[in-house]
């Protein structure tokens, strides 16, 4: 079911490809990182965890759009103790300037998590996430923006209990007034169960934040 929901996205940016396209911008990238645990009795450290992680992404430019292709996957090790697990992921991403005033973007993606060991109940963890966004930012007159953005996250689990469906919404100003740059912005999240089996609580989380930075040389 997993390579089913990929294919599509590896086929998502093919309209653009008949376009006149630069040469792809492709990035490899390896990335290991390890982590400790703190022995409570004599105060050292011992090694906790291993991840590693394998990327690629091609990255393609034409007039006055981009888009990009992004797969990874990754696997964390702990040692001595359970909580193993890998996954897959894959993003297809694209940006669109729209005159001198608009910028729009898209992100589609779909990931895979894989659990070695059951949970504490005896029921498998592992999960597929479907992932959709959409941003805009307008620019009202140079150095104004209003930006806005709303995303989707579907998590299919094995267990359908732990299920769910989450949105996001952000909304953000920002100007600049000589030697002042004015901000304000706001994130609001909405988790919820998904389908009938899942038992996930509603739940709700939002940031408001302002921010003024006065940059004297400027």
């Amino acid at each position: 079911m997993k390579k089913c929901i990929i294919l599509p996205l590896l086929f998502a940016c093919l309209p653009g490809w008949s376009l006149d396209w630069d040469l792809p911008v492709v990035t490899l990238k390896y990335e290991a990182a390890e982590g400790a645990s703190e022995d409570p009795d004599d105060e050292t450290l011992e090694p906790s965890s291993l991840r590693n992680t394998v990327s690629m992404r091609v990255k393609e430019d034409v007039e006055s759009a981009s888009f990009g292709l992004t797969l990874r996957g990754s696997a964390k090790d702990y040692y001595l103790q359970a909580g193993d697990y890998s996954y897959l992921d894959l993003e297809q991403d694209g940006t669109f300037h729209v005159g001198e005033a608009w910028k729009l973007g898209y992100l589609l993606g779909v990931k895979g998590m894989s659990f070695p060991e059951l949970d504490s109940k005896g029921f498998p963890k592992d999960t597929t996430a479907l992932r959709g966004a959409a941003t805009a930012a307008f620019t009202v007159v140079k150095g104004t923006t209003l930006e806005a953005g709303t995303a989707g996250r579907w998590e299919f689990a094995d267990n359908t209990q732990d299920s769910l469906q989450a949105y996001v919404f952000t909304a953000g100003f920002s100007s600049r007034m000589g030697e002042w740059l004015l901000g304000a912005h706001y994130r609001g999240e909405f988790r919820l169960p998904l389908g009938p089996s899942s038992g996930v609580w509603s739940s709700a989380y939002h940031v408001g934040s302002f921010s003024l930075q006065w940059d004297p040389n400027r």
